[in-house]
């Protein structure tokens, strides 16, 4: 019975495994939430799904224990501390993947991410360890996310977007959205990385002009959206 019903859970991509559905899942409502609830419509929006494969995935993750039961199906989706401990494991390896593969590897920004997402499902969490040694421990993705070791979640503090500046300020690029191939790529050529300083010289209804260093580019606001900052 308990294999007919994980098969039932509608996967993430095209590895249509129950260990890997449960375990986009999981990593899904950490990113959204860390230790927090999540709705499911947001949860369905992060995923491309539809409310009903949400709603049926969430009956299914409380049977297996990964989330809190709730008394109402229309309650928000809260990892209990099985389903915390493996989602910051997954986030860990693909961190330390996407890592590994950008320094290592010269693997291009804009691909890592697509590829951790297949490689972190098939590798133990010792290798993963192995790995951040080999690195050094690093304490940030490429894209500027911080890895977490141990069992912890991580807290996040809310950050501003490049995209709500005003011409004239200046920020600190923190990190970047890694689910837009084509926005990380164009963000990368144009030097907007985690850890550079700009300043925005002009700021339009489509697109922003930011100076870093000697260099100015000009970015689609879409992509400067995915940009967050410190000021």
């Amino acid at each position: 019975m308990a294999n007919k019903r994980s098969s039932d859970l509608l996967t993430v991509g095209s590895d249509r495994s129950p260990a890997r559905a449960r375990e986009d899942y999981v990593k899904a409502i950490y990113q959204l939430g860390a230790d927090g609830p999540v709705r499911a419509a947001a949860l369905a929006r992060y995923l491309h799904l539809s409310r009903v494969s949400v709603s049926k995935a969430k009956r299914l993750l409380e049977a297996d224990g990964l989330l809190e039961r709730e008394a109402s199906p229309s309650s928000p989706l809260r990892l209990s501390r099985r389903g915390q401990k493996l989602a910051v494991a997954m986030v860990r390896r693909h961190r330390l993947l996407e890592t590994f593969l950008h320094r290592a590897l010269r693997v291009p920004l804009e691909r890592v991410h697509a590829e951790a997402e297949r490689i972190e499902h098939v590798i133990s969490d010792d290798v993963a360890l192995r790995i951040a040694d080999l690195l050094h421990r690093p304490e940030c993705d490429p894209h500027g996310h911080p890895i977490p070791y141990g069992d912890a979640v991580l807290k996040r503090a809310a950050l501003p977007s490049l995209a709500s500046l005003t011409a004239g300020a200046t920020a600190r690029v923190v990190s970047l959205d890694d689910r837009d191939d084509e926005g990380v790529a164009a963000l990368a050529a144009a030097g907007v990385l985690p850890g550079v300083t700009l300043r925005v010289e002009s700021s339009g209804r489509d697109r922003l002009a930011v100076r870093c260093g000697k260099r100015t580019a000009v970015l689609r606001r879409r992509h400067a959206a995915m940009v967050r900052i410190a000021t």
